[in-house]
């Protein structure tokens, strides 16, 4: 892309006054400005008497009976973390490895990665197991690149310092007593500590890491606060310090990002702000941190609900930082206006009509970098049902979800409040039907036992991925359809492996001319933004339920090719997927459709796949219109240099072969493509009842046939201009 296109882009979709921001802080960072402000300053060079208010005991000793005196607005008090109900504790869990599993492997100096891959290697601060490649551990922060080819991925190694390894140590000490926990997290803090001299380091440079590892430590150190000796209370005030010190000089970052970053920092200095009021900077810490807050989540909640970083796994993240913020404001009687709490229940109602009830689990779409910052419970990382109970309980103080593993959040978050409240029945939670969220472009329809989300949006914040039109299928609690997640942000020597799991390659879309709509001109940046429009979302009593939405991201030079998609759920979990191109001249097409890990057969004479599983049989099949089909293939794994296809991620950094259903076609100027499923079931067939009705004004007739039942659907003859897709089913 071309500087004066590209300009013309950043100004259209960020405006020059966010620009000037970004530009200013670059240039701050380029005339050593931010090295300057945080110029290095070993632990030991730290004196409390200088952060101190006047008149406050800061020898250890003394200083440790002002903190132990001190009513301080935590979860719990010192030393008394909750009692968890038999359910929770007694439940097997869904995680892998499992909590005593991770536990063991902390005595060994190991941690888990992403809450799902153990190290393969003792644990360094300053080394990635996976690659091998270390960064400087006595250079300021501002002086290290974000991205070393050496190194590799940086959320890679960032996440042993986010220490949910004290989430793991308080929370087996809850349940089994063993004091030697207690050894273990101070062992684990010391070693955090003399290995990352403040400023000092790659574990330095971002202030949200900064803000999500205060977060752990300190739910550790109130759990083991009864152990801790006089040196402990010293060394957390340090580094409570040091952290609020790393966010408020560089917060400005973090919000011309518009994302979860501005949110995790504005709690870090909340948090800070009211468990170190002794500190000279604490009150406007906290007042920076509560303003920041509430503007950012006025601003990035969407009115429906959504998020504007279109994630979910992010969605969680904003969710529970605010819970904590919230919770902790509550506790120091200064709870936040009442419209943030209304604004976090719809994106609580939003992310509960994204999940699939049968395991909590939602698609795995937009940027997904394995962040979960209250691992408070045994559920599985893809699990969002302890967000959902916790999230509600501090809007309404009531069970919403019925009684399980995800109930353990609340406990951690509100104690002895939470024991009487969800000793009681859930709230009569409705079970969710088909759902649009027009602002954030997220569309749902609902059946019996299967469900499809189709994502149709004009974004007036930056994407991640592209993705319009993507559907997502699910049946029965199995991702049929799915969304091949994210992987790595930074693959050092296979960037086409990166630019995969953003691209249209690995979403349930199509492709034009072996094209991507947008250009990624940066990591995490395309131009121009994506657009699309829904023209239809239909649910009826008799069981139809249809969306129709189009997208106009190829609409454009070199393309100028519309291409809309209708999603029509029917009786007996049968779905039609109808998609529709109109261009001028001669184009290529790739429909892909990324499945469940399955053994599924290709049949490409007949244009179909099946698969067994253990549920039953499913079978899909295509047929085109005004489309000559070039190429139907199944493709699992394929990982060669600018070749890359049939991966998925559903853990960052794990990435896994699986099966794409990948059809090339070509057109001239229009064409129809039509997709049928049938969960459930070992045949479909779709075929059209008159070969010649694609010329007939009233519309064209299609047969979906299966074991149980024959439907004609009839569908609008192929025009740009026609108001639907769907006319009608017999």
């Amino acid at each position: 892309m071309n500087f004066l296109l590209k300009t013309y882009y950043l100004l259209k979709h960020f405006g020059p006054g966010l620009l000037s921001q970004r530009l200013g802080l670059a240039m701050k960072d380029r005339l050593g400005l931010t090295r300057r402000v945080f110029r290095r300053q070993p632990w030991h060079t730290i004196r409390l008497s200088e952060l101190c208010e006047a008149g406050v005991d800061t020898d250890d000793e003394g200083y440790t009976a002002l903190k132990r005196g001190q009513s301080l607005p935590f979860f719990f008090p010192l030393g008394q973390p909750p009692k968890l109900i038999e359910h929770v504790i007694e439940a097997a869990g869904d995680r892998s490895p499992s909590l005593e599993e991770r536990v063991a492997l902390l005595r060994e100096n190991r941690c888990v990665y992403f809450f799902h891959t153990p190290s393969p290697e003792k644990n360094d601060w300053h080394t990635n197991p996976f690659t091998g490649g270390s960064s400087a551990k006595d250079r300021l922060w501002s002086d290290l690149p974000f991205f070393d080819e050496a190194l590799g991925d940086a959320r890679v190694m960032w996440e042993p310092s986010r220490a949910a390894w004290a989430y793991d140590l308080a929370r087996c000490a809850v349940r089994d007593g063993d004091p030697t926990h207690a050894v273990e997290f101070w062992r684990w803090v010391d070693s955090w500590m003399d290995g990352n001299q403040p400023f000092d380091g790659f574990q330095w440079k971002c202030g949200q890491e900064s803000a999500v590892r205060l977060m752990a430590m300190l739910l550790g150190f109130w759990t083991f606060a009864d152990e801790a000796e006089p040196k402990h209370w010293v060394q957390m005030a340090k580094l409570a310090w040091a952290t609020g010190y790393r966010i408020e000089h560089h917060i400005d970052y973090a919000i011309s990002q518009k994302n979860n970053h501005a949110l995790s920092e504005a709690c870090g200095l909340m948090l800070i702000g009211y468990l170190f009021p002794e500190f000279q900077s604490s009150p406007p810490w906290r007042r920076l941190g509560r303003r920041v807050l509430t503007d950012q989540l006025r601003m990035q909640i969407y009115d429906d609900g959504s998020y504007i970083q279109h994630s979910f796994n992010y969605h969680r993240v904003m969710l529970q930082v605010s819970l904590v913020a919230l919770r902790v404001a509550e506790l120091a009687n200064e709870p936040f206006e009442r419209d943030i709490y209304e604004r976090l229940d719809k994106a609580k109602t939003f992310l509960h009509a994204m999940m699939d009830e049968n395991h909590g689990r939602a698609p795995n779409y937009g940027n997904n970098d394995g962040s979960l910052v209250l691992p408070l419970n045994e559920c599985d990382f893809t699990d969002y049902r302890p967000v959902l109970q916790a999230v509600h309980f501090l809007v309404h103080r009531e069970r919403w979800l019925p009684a399980g593993l995800w109930d353990e959040d609340v406990y951690w978050l509100f104690g002895d409040e939470a024991t009487e409240a969800l000793a009681g029945e859930c709230t009569k939670v409705e079970r969710v039907g088909s759902t649009a969220f027009e602002e954030g472009g997220y569309f749902t329809l609902r059946k019996e036992a299967s469900w499809a989300m189709m994502r149709c949006h004009t974004y007036r914040d930056r994407p991640g991925h592209c993705d319009q039109l993507h559907v997502d299928l699910w049946w029965q609690g199995h991702n049929v359809f799915q969304d091949a997640g994210s992987y790595l942000y930074y693959t050092p020597g296979r960037g086409d492996v990166a630019q995969y799991f953003k691209s249209t390659k690995a979403h349930n879309t199509i492709e034009i001319d072996d094209n991507e709509p947008a250009e990624f001109v940066s990591r995490f940046l395309m131009l121009p933004w994506l657009s699309g429009r829904i023209k239809h979302h239909y649910v009826n009593d008799s069981g139809l339920a249809w969306m129709e939405g189009e997208r106009s991201d190829y609409d454009r030079k070199p393309w100028r090719v519309l291409h809309r998609r209708s999603v029509i759920g029917m009786a007996d979990d049968v779905w039609l997927v109808v998609d529709d191109l109109f261009g001028d001249g001669d184009h290529r097409a790739t429909l892909r459709w990324h499945l469940a890990d399955w053994p599924w057969k290709l049949d490409a004479e007949r244009a179909q796949v099946t698969a067994q599983s253990a549920l039953g049989d499913i079978s899909l099949a295509l047929c085109a219109r005004e489309a000559k089909v070039t190429s139907i293939d199944l493709v699992s794994g394929r990982d060669q240099p600018d070749d890359v296809q049939g991966l998925v991620a559903p853990y960052y950094g794990e990435k896994q072969a699986a099966p794409t259903w990948e059809v090339m076609y070509e057109f001239c100027e229009k064409s129809r493509m039509v997709t049928a499923v049938h969960l459930g079931g070992s045949m479909i067939e779709l075929a059209h009842v008159d070969v010649d009705s694609i010329l007939s004004p009233e519309g064209e007739s299609w047969s979906v046939i299966t074991e149980a039942s024959r439907k004609v659907v009839k569908l609008a003859s192929l025009d740009r201009g026609s108001p639907r897709t769907l006319l009608s089913i017999e």
